[in-house]
């Protein structure tokens, strides 16, 4: 608002000064107009009449105008002169025309002076004062046009900066509204039916806002909705696991229960241990402040060791993990992150695989097989289980979509073990894809940089 009213005044000022010397310049010259129309009325009459004429002008004071004639040897009607110094007078006599402002006698007088026929000069003044008297009132007049200039002006410039800043003021509260958890404000005041013209720097602020606010309110909606199934899941070996403990507490269970109650407060105990060590893994992968420690390592060998880690799930399960893997693969990545990546794999594999059934693990180097310019390595992991649709391997990565889509209809878990293969695929530099088996079941191959 202090710029638009400070540009506003400025140019009201600038206007009036401006407007003050033109005036004073037109003023002037007005003057001198009608000194030379009074001049050639007279140099129009007969000569016998020029001195009575200007005798006749120079009592009347019209406008205050003195009229000279001045005759051959330089004589004047009337004598007085009219306070024209004898300077201009020479000049008259040299150049045939005079057109000053002379002072003489502490007067200040504009003179026009014309040579005119029959050897006679004619010479009109009018006093300075009296021009400057007009033009007083006509600078009067003048500054209250610019005070009436300058009201206006500012009352523009503040309507001006307060429509300029309403979108700004209201950027800032949504701004403000987003950094205390409120969702939607942006959007909610954009479609308010405000059409007040925008400034495109205000627009973009605005648009940048909504922006924030939508990617804002989608992750937390995605957090929530994370959060909101993990609960339901824990809930169910929380409560298994709370009824077995009052049970025993109270002294209900005999003794011969006792181990099959065990190996059940076991396997739900796992079940939370696995959903903690998703949810911790996943919280470091969100933040992406895991670190990949790269060295060199045996693929197969990493593989062949979480295979031989859950083939006793398998054996509970009555589930056959077969691992072919023809010859040793060096590569150079975190032996770490590709077992955390092989686990994933086979858990999900164990969960859809009926039992008697078996999942293959494949690890082969595609660079000798189909001669790619790029050296890779291959790890499959296959399943005899229901398999994937077509929209299926489309979505098997995203978060708790699979869950959603089959938890009422086959054994699914939270939806975090694929989601986290794929993010450790990425990190680690490779791709990871979901087929369809063509008898049956879900193919998934990852592809793994040998450097």
């Amino acid at each position: 608002m202090l710029a638009t009213v400070s540009v506003a005044l400025l140019a009201a000022v600038a206007t009036g000064v401006v407007a003050f010397q033109l005036v004073r310049q037109v003023a002037v010259a007005q003057t001198r107009d009608v000194l030379r129309s009074t001049i050639q009325v007279v140099a129009a009459a007969p000569i016998n009449d020029r001195a009575a004429l200007v005798r006749n002008v120079d009592r009347s004071h019209v406008r205050g105008i003195r009229v000279v004639l001045v005759g051959p040897g330089g004589r004047l009607t009337p004598a007085s002169g009219a306070g024209v110094s004898d300077r201009a007078f020479t000049r008259l006599a040299r150049n045939g025309a005079v057109s000053e402002r002379v002072t003489a006698n502490g007067r200040s007088v504009l003179v026009e002076g014309t040579t005119i026929s029959g050897s006679q000069a004619v010479v009109a003044t009018q006093d300075f004062s009296l021009v400057q008297s007009a033009n007083r009132r006509l600078v009067e007049r003048l500054a209250i046009a610019v005070a009436l200039g300058v009201v206006v002006a500012v009352g523009v410039g503040i309507l001006v900066a307060r429509l300029a800043s309403r979108p700004l003021r209201r950027a800032a509260a949504s701004a403000r509204e987003l950094a205390g958890g409120r969702r939607g404000v942006v959007a909610a005041r954009e479609t308010s039916g405000d059409d007040e013209t925008r400034i495109a720097e205000v627009a973009d602020i605005e648009q940048a806002l909504a922006a924030l606010d939508a990617a804002l309110a989608a992750s937390e909606g995605r957090q929530h909705e994370f959060l909101m199934s993990i609960s339901h899941e824990i809930r169910t070996p929380l409560t298994a696991i709370r009824g077995y403990a009052d049970a025993l507490a109270d002294g209900l269970v005999p003794e011969a229960a006792l181990p099959t109650i065990g190996r059940t407060l076991v396997a739900e105990t796992g079940r939370l241990e696995a959903f903690t060590r998703d949810l911790l893994e996943l919280a470091r992968l969100e933040a992406d402040d895991f670190v990949i420690r790269p060295e060199p390592l045996d693929l197969v060998a990493v593989v062949v060791s979480s295979a031989t880690a859950w083939r006793a799930r398998a054996d509970a399960l009555s589930v056959r993990i077969d691992v072919h893997a023809p010859s040793p693969i060096p590569v150079t990545t975190d032996p770490m992150r590709v077992r955390q990546l092989v686990d994933g794999l086979l858990e999900n594999a164990l969960r859809a695989s009926p039992a008697g059934t078996i999942i293959s693990v494949r690890v082969s180097d595609i660079t000798r097989a189909q001669d790619a310019s790029v050296p890779r390595a291959e790890i499959t992991v296959s399943d005899q289980g229901p398999g994937l649709t077509p929209g299926d391997t489309a979505d098997a990565f995203e978060r708790g979509v699979l869950h959603d889509r089959y938890r009422g209809d086959r054994p699914v878990g939270t939806g975090l073990g694929l989601s986290i293969a794929a993010r450790l695929v990425r990190r680690l530099g490779g791709t990871i894809t979901a087929t369809r088996a063509s008898g049956g079941g879900a193919i998934f191959e990852v592809t793994l940089p040998l450097q």
